[in-house]
C-alpha cells in the first residue's frame, strides 16, 4: 500500500532457520492426462539456460575486467546501480507476466519473479553468492479472467555481502533485495534451486495460459513445472483447477490431496479440495477438511495479515483492526503488521494507537519511508 518498489535489507546472519521440505511424490504415479490435452513437450519453449541467459549488452558490461576485480560489496553495489539506477527507479514493477532474464532487461520492467531471475543471473556472472528465496507473505490474490490467482513471493539473498555498520565489528551481514511493492520483506525464506526457480516460471506461464483458455499450453507448462520441482505445491493445485474445468474430478482430487501434503500453508489446496467434495455431494468427507482449514488459518499470521489488507482496501476498517491485531499477537518484528495496523487504527479514530504502531515500525526499521509517508498522511488528514 505504501511500499517502495525496490527494497534493500541488511541483517545479521543466523536469524531464521528453515524446516526441511516435505517429500515429493513419484512423478510417474501422478494422474497425467497427456492425450486429453494433446501434450507435446515442444510446447514448452523455455529451458533453464534460456531462463537465465542474459542480454549480450548486459553480459558485456558485467564481464568488464574492472568490474570483475572489485571486492564483493563493490560488485554488489555495481550490480544494483546497473540494474536499478542510483535511485532504484530504472526498472518498473509490472505484475501479471513473467519473462526470461534477457526480456526483462530489454523491457526495463517485470514482475517479482522476472526481476529476481534477472538479478540472480547477473549475480552469477559477477561471482556473487546470490540465492533466490521463497518467502512467506500475506495471502493476496490477483484476478485473471475467471480465476483468482494466489500470489507467491521470491526475493534474492546475498549472504555475507556487507560488513557490519559498526567499525569495531568483524561480523558479515546478509543483504536481501526485494522487488514486490506490497509485500517486500527482509526475513529469510527457503532457498530455491535453479530447478525450483524454473518451476515457478513455468507455473506462472501456465496460469497465464489457463486464464486465457489455452488449455494445451497450460497443461504442458504445469507438467513442466511439476517435473522441474516435484515439491512445488502450487503447480499441483493449479493443474487440479484445469482438471476440474475439464470435468476430471477424480484426477483433480488426487492432485489436491498431494498439494495438501506439500504446501506450507495448505489453505488454497484445502479450500479447493473442500469445494470439490461439496460439489460431489460428499458432505461428510468435506467436514474434516473444513475443520482442518479453519485450524490452519487460526494459527497462520499471514492469513490474518492478508485478511487485514483486504479489509483495508474494501474500507472495512474495524474488520481490518480485528484481523491485524490477531496477526500482531502471533508475530514479532513483522513491520508490515505495524504499518497496516497504524493505518487501520487511524481510520477507526484511534489516533494514539496509530501513532504507537508507527513508533514500533520506526523502531524496527529506522528511516522506513512507509512510516514517514504515513506520518505525513496523518498530519494532512488531521488538518
Amino acid at each position: 500500500m505504501f511500499r517502495r518498489a525496490f527494497c534493500l535489507g541488511i541483517f545479521l546472519l543466523g536469524m531464521v532457520g528453515c524446516a526441511a521440505p516435505p517429500t515429493a511424490p513419484s512423478i510417474a504415479q501422478l494422474p497425467w492426462q497427456d492425450r486429453a490435452f494433446d501434450y507435446d513437450p515442444a510446447l514448452v519453449a523455455v529451458d533453464r539456460d534460456e531462463l537465465f541467459r542474459l542480454d549480450p549488452q548486459l553480459l558485456g558490461i558485467l564481464k568488464d575486467p574492472a568490474t570483475q576485480r572489485l571486492q564483493t560489496p563493490q560488485r554488489l553495489d555495481r550490480l544494483l546501480a546497473l540494474l536499478y539506477g542510483a535511485e532504484h527507479q530504472r526498472f518498473a514493477y509490472a505484475a501479471g507476466h513473467s519473462t526470461v532474464a534477457a526480456q526483462t532487461w530489454q523491457a526495463k520492467r517485470g514482475d517479482c519473479l522476472s526481476l529476481t531471475v534477472l538479478t540472480y543471473a547477473a549475480a552469477r556472472v559477477l561471482g556473487l553468492p546470490a540465492r533466490v528465496q521463497d518467502v512467506d507473505v500475506p495471502v493476496a490474490y490477483d484476478r485473471r479472467g475467471d480465476f483468482d490467482v494466489l500470489n507467491h513471493h521470491v526475493n534474492v539473498l546475498f549472504p555475507r555481502a556487507r560488513r557490519a555498520l559498526r567499525e569495531d565489528s568483524h561480523e558479515s551481514l546478509d543483504v536481501i533485495v526485494d522487488f514486490e511493492p506490497a509485500f517486500g520483506d527482509f526475513r529469510r525464506g527457503r532457498t530455491l534451486s535453479e530447478a525450483g526457480i524454473l518451476a515457478r516460471f513455468y507455473n506462472n506461464l501456465a496460469v497465464e495460459h489457463l486464464a486465457a483458455g489455452r488449455d494445451s499450453l497450460a497443461y504442458a507448462h504445469f507438467k513442466a513445472a511439476i517435473t522441474s520441482d516435484p515439491a512445488f505445491a502450487a503447480s499441483y493445485s493449479n493443474l487440479a483447477t484445469l482438471y476440474r474445468r475439464s470435468q476430471m474430478p477424480g484426477a483433480a482430487e488426487v492432485l489436491l490431496r498431494q498439494a495438501v501434503l506439500l504446501a506450507r500453508p495448505a489453505d488454497v489446496a484445502l479450500e479447493s479440495l473442500h469445494r470439490l467434495l461439496v460439489e460431489q455431494g460428499r458432505a461428510e468427507e468435506a467436514l474434516p477438511i473444513a475443520s482442518q482449514l479453519a485450524s490452519a488459518r487460526s494459527r497462520d499470521p499471514y492469513y490474518w495479515i492478508g485478511l487485514g489488507v483486504r479489509s483495508l482496501k474494501e474500507g472495512e476498517f474495524r474488520r481490518a483492526v480485528d484481523a491485524l491485531e490477531r496477526a500482531e499477537e502471533m508475530t514479532t518484528g513483522f513491520t508490515e503488521v505495524h504499518r497496516y495496523l497504524a493505518l487501520a487504527y487511524w481510520h477507526t479514530g484511534k489516533v494514539v494507537r496509530a501513532n504507537e504502531e508507527l513508533a514500533l515500525l520506526e523502531s524496527l526499521d529506522e528511516g522506513d519511508p512507509d512510516a514517514m509517508l504515513l506520518r505525513k498522511k496523518f498530519k494532512t488528514l488531521a488538518k
